[in-house]
């Protein structure tokens, strides 16, 4: 391997900073990368979704499976890039043989769901381990590896968040039906005519989107956990400075020799040498302060506190317990404070309560309703009422009485819904007044009726503008099939 290549600063990072590195490179060769993976994964995503075209929730979830063959094109990709050579697109596409073995089967069988997946890819295909020796050098390699599985689950959640983003975007887009506006239950809503059929072709393709967004980050993000790991086992670092060292090391000998020449014939002193091999000599004490070559060691002992007093230490003491001790009064007072703070809100709250719960609790029980005798100066008691009350009108009506029929109409209507519903109407409400009571107390095609033989009662009574015969003769035989059952005399609630 030709480190001397790198395009990276190679040192040893935490898991976190090796993850930033990933992203950063993704970052830096965007074109080559998310090219290579569109030019992959989109027309694999459209041959399942043809293939599996009855159901897109399978075709998601092979797609899903299948993550670590498209991973291995843009691992492909930030491999080269990173030691100096950036293929593009076809050259990656070019290359599927090479990128496609070894080890393809274990990725999509038992190693699938392996949690560092990202970072242990390398060994396949960079590596081109296989069998034991790929099983050992995984083993090795994922001692201590850092980031390894908080890489996978931050990428899972990555791929939620743009899923239902894009998802709630598109909810959002959609036309409102007639029933109102956007609620956000619709992003979960079952689709079709079966039960449980809530992911279709739109879900699929908010899935391929935000999977084509994170899974290149998450790529480029385990390689760096895997070149910081063999950074670490293997001293990449003080390896390039070594070598760096080396050549200028080789550079200073030969100049040394040449100077040594030009003294001895009197052309001039050794003084670039020295400086040269000064600078040389501070590289090698760099390179020495380095962690690798150093050792420390932490040791824990229990120590009397009454030493520290014997030795004159009281007053710090004494002023560390001031201060917890202080600390621990002001928690104190804080917690006493919020729990009067708490009783004051709860007094006050019972109290509103207690205010206006108080008159429904005392007051004296209400008195049973008693239906009116009369309204509009219509006699509503049953007795008052033809047993026919929509004969009788019909009879009225071919007399020409539309007048009188439909106040026989009307009279008979609020006859039955004061009698026989037990709708509260009162001397003093109006034609609108019964129409709204009506409209809580019947079913809907009733309090319809009852509000078109409302409207034609006063045309005619107030206006003067009765209906035609064939009108008022509707109404006369809509009226049995919703007021027809009548109530007994004298009943009330």
């Amino acid at each position: 391997m030709e480190l001397e290549r790198l395009s990276i600063a190679l040192r040893p990072r935490g898991g976190w900073e090796s993850i930033d590195l990933g992203f950063q490179m993704a970052r830096r060769w965007w074109w080559p990368v998310w090219g290579a993976w569109l030019a992959v994964y989109l027309p694999a995503a459209a041959a399942i979704h043809l293939l599996v075209f009855w159901s897109p929730l399978v075709a998601a979830l092979l797609l899903w499976w299948l993550k670590p063959v498209f991973d291995r094109f843009v691992l492909h990709v930030v491999s080269r890039a990173v030691f100096g050579t950036v293929p593009t697109v076809r050259e990656t596409l070019g290359a599927w043989r090479e990128i496609l073995s070894p080890g393809l089967g274990a990725a999509l069988t038992g190693l699938r769901l392996q949690p560092a997946r990202a970072a242990l890819l390398p060994v396949w295909q960079l590596e081109r381990q296989t069998g034991r020796a790929a099983a050992a050098r995984r083993a090795t390699l994922g001692r201590r590896l850092a980031g390894g599985f908080g890489i996978t689950v931050l990428g899972l959640h990555f791929e939620a968040v743009f899923f239902f983003s894009l998802a709630l975007v598109g909810a959002l887009l959609e036309p409102a039906g007639a029933g109102g506006g956007f609620e956000f239950s619709e992003v979960f809503r079952e689709r079709g005519e079966e039960p449980g059929q809530w992911w279709d072709l739109y879900d699929s393709l908010y899935y391929v989107a935000a999977v084509s967004i994170v899974e290149p980050l998450y790529v480029a993000a385990g390689f760096a956990l895997y070149l910081n790991r063999r950074a670490a086992l293997e001293g990449w670092d003080i390896e390039l400075r070594l070598r760096r060292l080396d050549a200028r090391l080789g550079r200073a000998s030969a100049l040394v020799a040449v100077l040594a020449l030009a003294f001895a014939l009197g052309l001039g002193a050794p003084s670039p040498a020295s400086a040269e091999a000064r600078s040389a000599a501070e590289e090698i004490r760099e390179v020495l302060r380095a962690p690798e070559f150093q050792e420390y060691r932490e040791r824990g002992r229990w120590v009397y506190r009454g030493d520290r007093a014997e030795r004159g230490d009281a007053t710090a003491e004494s002023s560390d317990l001031d201060f917890l001790g202080k600390l621990a009064q002001l928690l104190a007072d804080l917690q006493q404070y919020l729990l009067w703070t708490l009783v004051v809100v709860a007094a006050v709250a019972f109290a509103v309560l207690l205010h206006r719960r108080a008159p429904r609790w005392f007051a004296p029980p209400a008195a049973k309703y008693r239906p009116p005798d009369a309204l509009f100066g219509l006699a509503l008691a049953p007795e008052s009422l033809p047993d026919d009350v929509a004969g009788a009108a019909a009879e009225l009506v071919r007399a020409g009485r539309l007048r009188e029929a439909l106040a026989l109409l009307y009279r008979g209507a609020l006859s039955v819904l004061v009698h026989r519903d037990h709708v509260p109407l009162a001397e003093g409400d109006t034609e609108g007044d019964c129409v709204r009571a009506a409209r809580g107390a019947l079913p809907e095609p009733a309090a319809a009726y009852f509000a078109r033989l409302v409207q034609a009662w006063t045309h005619a009574a107030y206006a003067g503008r009765p209906p035609d015969a064939d009108a008022a003769t509707r109404l006369c035989r809509e009226w049995t099939p919703h007021f027809g059952a009548r109530p007994a005399a004298g009943t009330a609630k």
